[in-house]
């Protein structure tokens, strides 16, 4: 072999090699500087110069191989049997696609037998990452380096391969490149239900926005926001929330498909963009099919779970408004179909966004009259049908609305969306209605009780009956003085949200607990049994129609009865006539409110109206 390379022209080879072989070469070439005489026999002072070359050749890491300009092999180090499997004696004139290729990479037999290199387009210094098979069957990724030794003539061109085993770093490019897909993956989706998270929904929608500029397209946006989503979480527990909420994002992919992208954006939210979509119609299919999606139950636990669903529709030119226009508009939408009754399409519209920008001017306004102080109060008087005198006063608070006049803040209010707000409205009736009764109390000499509204914005505040009692002792007043009175439709024992131990921790510290709007549909006779409340209001509703219509009649003395076989005390409300009065109080009932005997009243006037109302129960 030494003999052979020694025909060949020395420089050629020296070049060839010393991509991979640097520093012998280098050591190699200062020897040959010291190098005297002439002709191939001679010797430098370390001895015979291809004797050097053999040493670096066949210590070298890197495989070495000598082909023809046909590819057949002539020559190969130990470092290429090293890193193949293969001895020099087996591949000594094949060609390496004959036994290195992967079954993956296999080419045609009678391509192999044609083959030939092109040194047209072929030249020193090109490389190449081939994924090689070793004789043992193992994979390996092979660097490939080409070199090129002109011969006299092109059938006298060889060939050098300077051969690489860099499966170690691949894989380690490979980790690092999963590594930064997957973290980019985690940076782009949610956790939980594996849809796009708002950072992607936001990077998405700006392309799609820009392409469809450009191309004079629409886009289309599904809002889509799940109905008493935190039920499911507080009666089954968290784990259920998530079955729901993967399966959200299930049906929403399923409807989807390769239409555009879904996001979950929030607790219970989700966003879907349809690129390109068709027109409306399209756009409402999409819609309805999501929410008969969302309608089928899920099963957890053995148990059949259905979450109901709010979309929100938008349709839009991108060329008139931003990505994040079009997410707000979306969000417009679903807050009006929340407000429709739920399980509702919404289409966003020009009249609905200018109503949505008045809103949040008048929530501003809100905020702002909240942050002063600046509601009113107004009292209604309950009057005992037995003593015949006033003993207490329901207070709400009331707001100067811009256009309406004096209104119920609540009102205007969605009570999952604004429950701050509601509990700072209640919070102002709760201390200004407690030092308003106590200066009655004084200016009458009589113990008069308060009765206020709360919700669960209030109840669910942590540490709210310690404010509470604290607001009692701040008006000298005691909690026994206070009369918590609590809707029907939001005590549901059967569904239990929290409620139930903040009304037994009010019930603890002292204060009366009222069953209001009872008969109003929301609730039943169950809940005077699972929730230990004092007093049973019954809904004006069902007092209404007690003069005229005999059911009413019959269900309100039934009501009646089971409240007093029950040990609640009665309060009527909504009475507006003196034979309503007579009949309730024939029938059991304890104190009235309504018409008859008051409007609700500010405070200066509701002292006014119970000193002339006394008078006028003594003149009788």
């Amino acid at each position: 072999m030494a003999d052979y390379l020694a025909t060949l022209p020395f420089e050629y080879v020296l070049i060839c090699l010393a991509a991979v072989l640097a520093v012998p070469v280098i050591v190699y070439c200062g020897v040959r500087a010291r190098y005297s005489g002439s002709g191939s026999t001679q010797k430098s002072e370390f001895g015979n110069d291809t004797a050097i070359l053999k040493l670096v050749v066949e210590h070298a890491h890197e495989g070495l191989v000598m082909q023809d300009i046909y590819g057949h092999i002539e020559w190969s180090n130990p470092a290429y049997s090293r890193i193949t499997g293969f001895s020099a004696e087996e591949i000594r004139g094949r060609r390496p696609q004959e036994f290195v290729l992967t079954p993956e990479n296999q080419i045609a037999p009678e391509e192999i037998t044609n083959f030939r290199y092109d040194l047209s387009k072929f030249q020193s210094g090109t490389e190449e990452l081939i994924l090689n098979k070793r004789k043992n069957g193992e994979y390996f990724w092979n660097q490939l380096t080409f070199a090129v030794v002109d011969g006299i003539t092109e059938e006298e061109t060889k060939i050098i391969l300077i051969c690489r085993d860099v499966t170690t770093q691949v894989e380690h490019v490979k980790e690092l490149e999963d590594a930064r897909n997957r973290l980019k993956y985690q940076a782009e989706h949610d956790d939980l239900t594996g849809v796009a998270n708002r950072a992607r929904l936001s990077a998405y929608l700006q392309d799609k926005v820009a392409s469809a500029q450009e191309n004079s397209g629409q886009i289309g946006i599904l809002h889509v926001d799940l109905d008493h989503f935190k039920d499911i979480n507080d009666s089954y527990g968290h784990g259920a929330g998530d079955a729901v909420l993967r399966h959200v994002a299930n049906v929403m992919r399923s409807v989807l498909d390769n239409k555009g992208l879904v996001a979950r954006v929030g607790g219970d939210e989700f966003i879907a963009v349809v690129a390109d979509p068709a027109g409306s119609e399209q756009m409402e299919c999409l819609g309805n099919q999501i929410l008969e999606g969302l309608a089928r139950p899920v099963k957890v636990d053995h148990q059949d779970l259905r979450a109901g669903g709010s979309v929100g529709l938008v349709l839009a030119d991108p060329s008139k408004s931003s990505a994040s226009e079009l997410i707000n508009q979306a969000d417009i939408a679903l807050y009006a179909a929340k407000k429709s009754g739920r399980s509702q399409l919404t289409w966003y519209t020009e009249a609905l966004g200018a109503a949505h920008r008045q809103r949040r001017q008048i929530l501003a306004r809100l905020d702002q009259d909240l942050e002063t102080g600046d509601l009113s109060l107004l009292m209604e008087p309950q009057y005992c049908l037995k003593e015949r005198r006033i003993v207490g006063y329901e207070v709400a608070a009331r707001w100067l609305h811009p256009s309406e006049g004096l209104v119920d803040p609540v009102k205007l209010l969605l009570h999952q969306e604004d429950a701050r707000r509601i509990a700072r409205v209640e919070r102002f009736a709760l201390r200004r209605g407690l030092a308003e009764v106590k200066r009655l109390r004084d200016g009458a000499n009589n113990p008069f009780f308060m009765s206020v509204n709360l919700t669960g914005a209030s109840l669910r505040l942590p540490g709210f009956t310690d404010h509470v009692v604290q607001m009692c002792e701040e008006a000298a007043l005691s909690p026994g003085d206070l009369v918590v009175e609590l809707d029907e439709k939001i005590v549901r024992f059967d569904e239990p949200d929290g409620l139930m131990a903040a009304v037994n921790e009010l019930s603890n510290a002292g204060c009366r607990i009222a069953l209001d709007q009872f008969g109003g549909g929301h609730g039943g006779a169950g809940q005077l049994i699972h929730m230990e409340a004092d007093l049973l209001k019954i809904s004006p509703t069902l007092v209404a129609g007690i003069e005229s219509e005999d059911n009413k009649r019959q269900l309100v003395k039934s009501v009646i009865r089971l409240a007093g076989n029950l040990g609640l005390e009665i309060v009527a409300s909504g009475v507006e006539g003196p034979g309503q009065a007579a009949l309730l109080k024939e029938f059991g009932c304890t104190r009235i409110q309504g018409k008859l005997i008051s409007e609700p009243l500010p405070p200066r006037k509701a002292e006014m109206h119970m000193r002339e109302f006394e008078l006028q129960e003594m003149i009788n």
